[in-house]
């Protein structure tokens, strides 16, 4: 299998979700379990329906796309509804637009700065506007379906989005952080979230050398970017890569081997906290690389950072 593209670009900042109520799924159809190069199982197996999203912009196809390492590849992002029901979800317009073609199983609105947004795969029965019509944001097209003229497909919304790039003209562009940024503005932001701040140890590319059983104090300060507070005792700063890991630079001022601190302070929503704790040297020389994320102990590990972030 030929690379995807890495691109964290959200190329159309601001985008309503393109159907209109959660839970959905990003992922793929050839890929998932039905599909054809699938581990078998049907359209409507429970593991399809079930988070994380998977990125398949650059899936393999014959589709010519300049942004794809191998010069071809899918168009765009294959989103399933809640469910595996047919004709029974809405897609909503991602903008404020005008509708520009309506073919046998495809809808194109093109917004006001000439980005075309697609939506294929709906019943041709559901379709709820007409090529030419006004359309605002949110409004509804047409319900999700495997329409597909005579080909099969399964129950799913296919989405792209097209642009200028530069050089290249109109392409179709990466819809996936597109997607992930409007499906948070959908539903809500995660209760447990957080955004690195900066920290008093040196940075992972600058030298930090101790002597065997040296502790050196510090701290790293994080931003709560969720929706909950984090209190003393509940948020902590654990090991990762692997989650729980009894630490080799766990030092005695550590709550234990595979948690460095606690929170030092209530921190609302918003608002930055600092994790107060040492790091000691093993008797051993060598390289110890260590990864940290931050956890609500017995609830949850936190979705942003990530675990190899810290």
């Amino acid at each position: 299998n030929d690379a995807g593209r890495v691109d964290h670009t959200v190329y159309a900042p601001g985008m309503r979700f393109p159907i209109e109520t959660a839970p959905a799924y990003a992922n793929s159809q050839i890929y998932g379990h039905g599909g054809y190069m699938g581990p078998g199982g049907g359209e409507c197996d429970a593991r399809n329906y079930a988070y994380p999203w998977h990125d398949n912009y650059c899936e393999e196809r014959s589709w010519t796309m300049p942004l794809c390492p191998s010069g071809r590849g899918h168009q765009g992002q294959d989103i399933r509804p809640a469910t595996c029901r047919d004709n029974h979800y809405w897609v909503v317009a991602t903008e404020a637009g005008t509708v520009t073609n309506i073919g046998s199983y495809s809808v194109y609105v093109t917004a006001d700065d000439g980005t075309r947004f697609d939506y294929l795969h709906m019943h041709e029965g559901s379709v709820a506007v007409s090529r030419g019509q006004r359309v605002s944001k949110g409004q509804r097209l047409g319900r999700v379906s495997d329409n597909m003229g005579s080909t099969a497909t399964s129950i799913h919304l296919h989405f792209n989005i097209k642009q200028n790039y530069s050089g290249l003209g109109s392409v179709y562009v990466p819809t996936y952080m597109s997607l992930v940024r409007s499906y948070e503005e959908l539903v809500g932001p995660p209760d447990w979230r957080a955004e690195f701040v900066g920290q008093s140890f040196p940075y992972a590319r600058d030298p930090f050398v101790l002597a065997p059983g040296e502790e050196a104090p510090g701290h790293i300060e994080m931003r709560n970017t969720g929706a909950a507070p984090w209190r003393p005792g509940e948020v902590f700063l654990g090991t990762t890569e692997p989650r729980d890991g009894d630490s080799p630079i766990a030092a005695s001022d550590w709550v234990n081997d595979h948690r460095a601190a606690t929170v030092d302070a209530v921190t609302p929503p918003g608002e930055v906290a600092r994790f107060n704790f040492s790091v000691r040297a093993p008797a051993a020389g060598g390289d110890y690389p260590q990864f940290f994320n931050l956890v609500r102990e017995g609830v949850a590990w936190f979705s942003v950072p990530g675990d190899d972030q810290l």
